[in-house]
């Protein structure tokens, strides 16, 4: 680690260790909780040697702690769900303390207090950990099993509920696909998990690789800040899926959900000529859970299959002349005026655990998923109206299996082993009515032929495996828990593009010429990729860590440790013309430190201080790499593109074999990677405190800071400056290739990976939680926050709308807030069960309703204003125009509301229910793009006034769903 690492991280954890804490952790078991507290007699004093028996009510399982001289005890590794804890010693009464839940990553304090009597006389209690939860310092929010069943969900997309958490900006995803999620101002990674394993897709960044379903999602862990030294592999957020469980009474359930046509609104930015499209949405769900063995063995399977019918948004809009002309058959064009775009999604989940014997547990898990959507493309590409001869099928399939054995060893020694083997494949094939033959487009006219006009279209193939062993050991020693553990990820990536052939006519005759035979060559170009488009590659990743959760006093907790990431990145393909591809540098100086408390500041829990600060280090996009690789200077692919009198062009529709003969191989650009590139960093920081109102009410204020550096920004490194500059002294380069223009004049453009971005996040949040209780809950956040980098990156981050360097000399010019600012965000959500008692008509229709909701509102995101030339000359057609800054333009505000109506009607253990929820109900439109090119003149001027109308709406138009579950 450098000394400037040490330093900022050195001043920041000494600032933690100086302010204090009450049980602290930072989601320190993945998919398990811990009970703990401190037992005392009637005058306040510590008792030693107490029996604490901590059941689980739902499994039967039992663990056994005995206080230590401080009269502290301590459970970990446990099962989730509802808990007993008895306290008792000789001369006590004991007492017993139900309706206990612990949720995953919890550590629920619960403390006793003992008074003289006989053992056999019990004092019942009944309650749940105090409401400020005094045993976390991290900032997070655990959505709850029964949040996830009851908050609309008309999208059936669980990755949604990460925008409940503060810090978090981005956008839904309206299908099963990834939202585009930001969390502490950050554009990398979300650090994606399944049960506590990976499941994040490492090519690009804000990828996960499975999608997951209600169905098979108990809870979700999200935390933003405060991670303890066991989880990293992010600077953004952890999102933690934990799935079910079977327990010792039988359950189960089915359901069908529905959408139709006139279930959903006009879409925004449909033309008002054309019909409002049909919309058809079925979903079928099941799940089933139960004991095998009672106390010893259990099961759950789950089950989700869903369709669609994506034509509403996918209107075509080739005009019916042009296509008469054209010759474009109905099949092209269908009746109903749409690409017959549909979806069927099915999930599959089986899960057993299994008590070995009293000291050891085994769980299994496997998760099938897969996604058919034929003709899954848009309704325009590259701006020409399509057709569905341009359709493809894309087929997405993944799974995983993955085993959990948690093991003591006597009361205090702990060994908890993972091990996973999780895998993508997607590929994309021809559509039923798809077009033969080359790929042709008529520019602004219609698209048709073969649908093979790009690398991603027909022929395209990607998979990508990881196999994973975790394994994590604890000690407990008086007032430390000792935890050390090491994490492996072995990831194996295969992809082949497909080889495009895309002939370009300018007008209608023109093809009509060329396909009558008149004139073969009256196309504008042809365009087609040759040579070997397969690449496969393979990485490592090694995680390993220490970590003491010492109590220093029965309300101060200190969570300390360090952790250290080595990424084994892919092999270099070394290229003698390009010496920066002789070798890839692997960063060998990956350490972080961390440290975090909590402090209870009073004996009734109410109020609660937390803070913690550490170096979190982002895994490097593997796509770097894959494009470092394969662009080298020595392609295994190369483009041909040719005009009607290049030598060697074709006679349309005909197509290459080969490179013609004689043609001149093309000024190559080459990707690499720095020498000296390093893993990117944040220094992440967080302070909280949370006081509570009432027994179920608790309010907070925090504040967080992240300092980014080593991010990775895309620097030609090939130009040289001319003597020009723009009026706001860009420098203006030289489309001609040579010596006094280029570094290297064997290449044209060297677009570089460098570790020399930075960036600060700084953001106030202001919390709310209301617990179930009188029929209602409640969590909501307010997050005032800026987030500034000089780290632009495009095409390897999903969902930014951010362009390249405007100046690769000064990255410096490139200063502006991140694509993901987010100046203002507000969320609430909660659930309404009114209760009314008596047995009357109103009674009985008053109660068994209830009511899902989810409020959101913010002030919107920025984007990039881009000049419609290349100002600068530097091949890249991203320059902002003159006096206008990076990211400065803003979508403007959104306001969206979602609701769920449920009516339940309870028939002995049967609880059929009808509900329907809606998505926008307020239709109201929030833009999500616009149309961000202006003209300029020659220097850069825009030539007009700005406007940006808006293409994109987020979310759609209000949809509405309903349906039938019954539950048992």
């Amino acid at each position: 680690m450098s000394s400037r690492r040490f330093t900022v991280a050195g001043a920041l954890l000494a600032a933690v260790f100086a302010l204090g804490a009450r049980p602290a952790l930072a989601q320190s078991q993945a998919v398990n909780g811990t009970v703990e507290g401190v037992v005392r007699d009637g005058t306040g004093a510590v008792l030693p040697g107490v029996t604490v028996t901590i059941s689980n009510l739902d499994n039967g399982q039992q663990r056994t702690a005995t206080t230590n001289s401080s009269g502290e005890y301590r459970g970990v590794l446990l099962s989730l769900g509802t808990y007993r804890i008895r306290a008792e010693m000789q001369g006590f009464k004991a007492v017993e303390r139900t309706g206990v839940s612990l949720r995953a990553g919890q550590t629920a304090v619960i403390d006793f207090t003992l008074e003289v009597g006989g053992v056999s006389e019990v004092v019942s209690v009944t309650g749940e950990a105090p409401v400020t939860d005094p045993a976390k310092i991290d900032l997070g929010r655990t959505v709850g099993e029964v949040e996830m069943k009851n908050l609309p969900q008309v999208a059936r997309n669980p990755y949604n509920f990460a925008f409940l958490q503060a810090n978090v900006t981005g956008y839904e995803n309206e299908e099963f696909g990834v939202p585009r999620i930001n969390a502490n101002g950050t554009q990398m990674h979300t650090n994606y998990q399944i049960d506590g394993n990976t499941n994040t897709e490492k090519d690009r960044a804000g990828l996960r690789l499975l999608p997951v379903s209600e169905v098979m999602v108990r809870e979700v862990k999200l935390i933003t800040s405060g991670f303890a030294p066991e989880f990293g592999q992010t600077t953004g957020m952890v999102y933690n899926a934990v799935t079910p469980s079977g327990s010792n009474e039988l359950h189960g359930s089915a359901s069908y959900r529905f959408r139709r046509k006139g279930m959903s609104a006009r879409p925004f930015f449909l033309p008002s000529t054309a019909p409002k499209p049909d919309t058809h949405a079925d979903d079928y769900t099941a799940t089933l859970g139960g004991p095998i063995t009672k106390d010893k063995w259990f099961y759950y399977a789950g089950y989700e299959h869903v369709a669609k019918d994506l034509s509403a948004d996918r209107v075509i809009t080739v005009k019916p002349a042009d296509a008469a002309r054209i010759g474009l058959s109905s099949t092209a064009i269908p009746p109903e005026g749409v690409i017959p775009a549909s979806q069927a999604v099915t999930f599959l989940m089986g899960k057993t655990d299994y008590q070995i014997s009293a000291d050891h547990k085994l769980s299994g898990r496997y998760f099938f998923f897969k996604n058919q959507s034929p003709y899954n493309i848009g309704n325009v590409s590259s701006g020409t109206p399509n057709t569905v001869e341009q359709g493809t099928d894309f087929h997405d399939r993944m799974d995983s299996a993955s085993a959990q054995l948690i093991s003591s060893f006597g009361s205090d020694k702990l060994n908890e082993l993972r091990v996973q083997f999780a895998r993508r494949h997607q590929s994309r094939t021809a559509s039923a009515d798809a077009g033969t033959g080359p790929a042709i487009a008529i520019s602004g006219v219609a698209f048709f032929g073969g649908p093979v006009a790009t690398t991603a279209d027909a022929g395209f193939d990607f998979s990508q495996k990881i196999w994973q062993v975790l394994d994590n050991f604890t000690v407990l020693r008086g007032r430390h828990s000792f935890k050390a553990g090491f994490d492996v990820q072995y990831i194996d990536d295969f992809r082949r593009n497909n080889l495009f052939q895309l002939y370009t006519f300018p007008t209608i005759d023109a093809y009509l010429s060329a396909k009558s035979g008149a004139t073969p060559r009256s196309y504008s170009t042809f365009s087609q990729l040759v040579g070997n488009p397969e690449v496969a590659y393979h990485s490592t990743f090694v995680s390993l860590f220490v970590q003491d959760d010492l109590r220093l006093t029965p309300r101060f907790k200190l969570l300390y440790g360090v952790r250290y990431d080595l990424f084994k990145i892919p092999d270099s393909r070394p290229f003698a013309a390009n010496p920066l591809s002789s070798e890839f540098k692997v960063d060998k100086n990956n350490f972080g430190p961390r440290a975090g408390f909590a402090w209870t500041l009073d004996r009734s829990a109410r109020t609660v201080l937390r803070a913690s600060s550490g170096l979190m280090y982002e895994p490097p996009l593997i796509n770097f790499y894959e494009d470092a690789i394969q662009r080298n200077g020595d392609p295994r692919t190369l483009t041909a593109t040719l005009n009607p009198t290049t030598t060697g062009a074709p006679l349309f529709p005909a197509t290459l074999n080969d490179l013609p003969p004689g043609f001149p191989r093309p000024q190559q650009s080459i990707v690499a990677m720095a020498s000296d590139f390093s893993t990117q960093y944040t220094v992440l920081s967080n302070v909280q405190i949370e006081r509570a109102l009432t027994s179920d009410f608790s309010v907070g204020l925090g504040y967080v800071n992240s300092l980014g550096r080593n991010m990775p920004v895309l620097v030609d490194t090939n130009l040289i400056p001319t003597a020009l500059t723009l009026a706001d002294g860009r420098p203006v380069f030289s489309t001609t290739v040579n010596a006094a223009t280029r570094v290297n004049p064997a290449f044209n453009h060297t677009d570089t990976f460098q570790s020399a971005g930075k960036g600060t996040y700084n953001a106030l949040t202001v919390t709310v939680n209301k617990r179930m209780s009188h029929g209602f809950q409640a969590q909501a956040s307010y997050t005032l926050a800026k987030g500034t980098d000089n780290a632009p990156l495009t095409g390897y981050v999903v969902g930014t709308g951010d362009d390249r360097l405007s100046d690769p000399t000064n990255i410096g010019r490139d200063e502006g807030v991140t694509p993901f600012n987010q100046t203002h965000t507000f969320v609430l959500s909660g659930l309404l069960q009114p209760k009314i008692s008596g047995t009357g008509t109103w009674a009985a229709i008053a109660s068994n309703n209830q009511l899902g909701f989810i409020v959101q509102a913010n002030s919107g995101l920025p984007f990039n204003i881009r000049a419609n030339r290349d100002l600068n000359l530097d091949g890249v057609q991203d320059d902002r125009p003159i006096g206008i800054g990076r990211n400065t333009g803003r979508l403007g505000s959104v306001f969206n509301i979602d609701l769920r109506y449920v009516r339940f009607i309870p028939i002995g253990r049967v609880r059929p229910e009808l509900f329907v929820e809606a998505k926008n109900i307020t239709n109201h439109l929030n833009v999500s793009g616009v149309n961000r090119v202006v003209a300029v003149d020659p220097l850069g001027n825009p030539t007009a006034p700005l406007a940006f109308p808006g293409t994109t709406g987020y979310p759609l138009q209000r949809a509405i769903q309903a349906g039938l579950k019954v539950s048992f």
